[in-house]
């Protein structure tokens, strides 16, 4: 039971690593390998996703969907976000809530099924591990004022697609791998990594069905596989709600301040 729970957290951590995705902005200098090229990329990406006007227009977003967190078992989750790096998610399992919530540079969480009932500081790991999905416009907004550095490496075949590699290096030297649709601008992967029993693992993520709502465009379904093991874990998108009104107190660990239970 005890690896299952361990289990079921690696898969849920996976997952989110996969959603730092959503909007890109124009608002930005890169830099690195290729630049121009890169900034032509980015703003093709852009356009097929919506624009940035429509993107920059959302101050928060909620998704819905179901989480598959392996042996069969498939969760319904909700994701909220709202500017600057603000996040929560949280999904049932066993008939109790789950949570994990990052407010800037502070997180927490409460895992219920984890003998863990009570709100606690999310680790600094764990919290580097959610940080992506923290961000409303993804990963490469305002990338050279984070101190981002964006380099084109090529073109690879992905699932018998051409597809524009890119690499995004972050402070500290951690890194990830962005692949663009060479046809479409669309992303088709992602590749970055996390810590697993004390290993580094390469966790590659794939987007599929991109549905347009109120201007924008979402995957619908991510995959997602850590190295090492054999199954592919999903992750759906049901429903979008664009600007939805969300209590900053909602990111706030319990007990911290003003913060809601």
């Amino acid at each position: 039971m005890i690896r299952q729970r361990r289990f079921i957290v690696g898969i849920v951590a996976a997952l989110v690593l996969g959603l730092g995705l959503f909007a890109l902005s124009d608002r930005m200098a890169l830099f690195g390998g290729h630049g121009r090229a890169v900034d032509a990329l980015i703003t093709r990406n852009i356009t097929a996703r919506g624009g940035a006007e429509a993107w920059n227009s959302l101050e928060s977003l909620r998704l819905t969907g179901q989480m598959d967190i392996g042996h069969g078992l498939h969760v319904p989750y909700v994701l909220e976000q709202k500017r600057p790096g603000k996040m929560c998610l949280e999904f049932v399992f066993n008939n109790e809530k789950a949570v994990q919530c990052v407010n800037g540079d502070t997180g927490w969480k409460r895992l219920p099924f984890m003998g863990r009932r009570q709100p606690e500081p999310m680790t600094q790991q764990e919290l580097f591990e959610l940080a992506d999905a923290a961000s409303i416009d993804g990963l490469l907004f305002n990338s050279a004022q984070r101190g981002y550095d964006v380099e084109l490496l090529g073109k690879e075949n992905i699932n018998g697609r051409a597809a524009i590699k890119l690499q995004v290096t972050l402070p500290g030297d951690i890194r990830r791998w962005v692949y663009l649709d060479q046809e479409t601008g669309l992303d088709i992967k992602r590749e970055t990594t996390r810590i697993l029993r004390g290993e580094e693992r390469l966790v590659e993520t794939w987007y599929y069905d991109w549905q347009e709502t109120d201007g924008v465009l979402i995957p619908r379904r991510q995959e997602t596989q850590t190295e090492g093991e054999d199954e592919t874990h999903f992750l759906t998108v049901d429903r979008v709600h664009g600007n939805p009104d969300i209590d900053d107190r909602k990111f706030q660990m319990p007990g911290s301040g003003g913060a809601s239970s």
